[in-house]
Formats: C-alpha cells, structure tokens, sequence
C-alpha cells in the first residue's frame, strides 16, 4: 500500500514541475501592442532563442530531481527492486516529458511576454529593457534561473518538498478511499 501511495504521489508531484509557470488559465487583461512589443525585446534580449530550451530543461531536471529525491525518502525501506521499478518509470516519463516540454517553449515564452506586458506598464518595460541590456542585466537574467540548484536554495526547496510529499503520503490514503466510492456508487 505504501508503494502505490508513492507512486500516485510520484505521478501527482513529477508530472508537473515546470507547469508551475502557468497553474492560471483565465485570460490575462487586454495588453498595448506597444508593451507586449517591449516585453518580447526583453525576452529575446534575456534568453535568446539559443538559451531558452537549456534553460527550460535544466528548471525541469532541477525540481524533478528534488521531488524524486524527496519520494524515495517517503518510500522508506521498501525492495531494492521496487525502487528500481519506479526510477526506470520516472526515467522513462522525463523523456516524454522533456519532448512535451520542448514543444511547449514557444508557447510559454508568448504567454510570459503577455504577462510580462500585462502585469509591467510600459514605463517599467522600457526601464527592465534598459537593465536587460545591460552586462549586468543580461548576467542577471540569464542566472535567476541557476538560483534553483544552488545548494542554499535547493536544501531550502528540498526540505519543503519533503514535508509537502509527507502531507501527500499521509493524505492519498482519503483520495484512494474517496475514489473508490464513487467508483463503487456508479
């Protein structure tokens, strides 16, 4: 029981790191032509097209590895073999998941550019430009996103995932039950 609890936590946490970035599907407010132009510059300024799936797929490997990490300690002290069994999956579903994510990249770096136009005005875009293209600025962008494995972070994140994962763990027992009953009430 507590392996299929690991499991369907496995699949509840792991598959979705990266969508993060867009947990919201309500449409943003209607953004200028003129600030949406000035947040794709910064985009293209900030992670030229080279950069962007190296960037994307090191964020996914990153929390991938954390939340693994944090359910084979939830597993605890089950067969060597069942631990294998659930790496070569997890092995296999990152594949997938990296060549979905890879299609996704053009998508989600739009969706940041609307957000970015809709959340900045557009004096706030010219001046986050203006950093942008900066040695500074551009140094700053293209590191934020290393900030998640650098160890004081990733111990931070990683002690977080740990006690969320224990909540899962804890709390799948209710989810199995209640979808047993309605499975059992149709």
């Amino acid at each position: 029981m507590r392996i299929a609890i690991a499991l369907a936590a496995t699949m509840l946490a792991v598959t979705g790191p990266v969508p993060a970035l867009a947990q919201d599907s309500t449409q943003p407010a209607a953004v200028s032509q003129a600030s949406l132009d000035l947040a794709q510059e910064i985009l293209a300024t900030a992670y030229p097209q080279e950069v962007r799936e190296p960037m994307f797929l090191a964020v996914a490997d990153q929390m991938e590895q954390q939340v693994m990490t944090s359910v084979m300690q939830q597993l605890g002290d089950i067969p060597t073999g069942a631990r294998k069994v659930i790496n070569d999956w997890q092995t296999s579903v990152s594949g997938e998941q990296r060549d979905i994510l890879r299609r996704h990249i053009p998508a989600l770096m739009e969706a940041w550019a609307v957000s970015y136009a809709s959340v900045f005005s557009e004096a706030e875009l010219r001046d986050i430009l203006a950093f942008v293209q900066t040695d500074t600025g551009s140094t700053f962008m293209l590191k934020s996103n290393d900030i998640i494995s650098d160890p004081a972070f990733a111990s931070a994140n990683q002690a977080y995932l740990d006690e969320t994962m224990a909540l899962m763990q804890t709390r799948m027992p209710d989810l199995i039950a209640a979808l047993v009953e309605v499975a059992e009430d149709q």
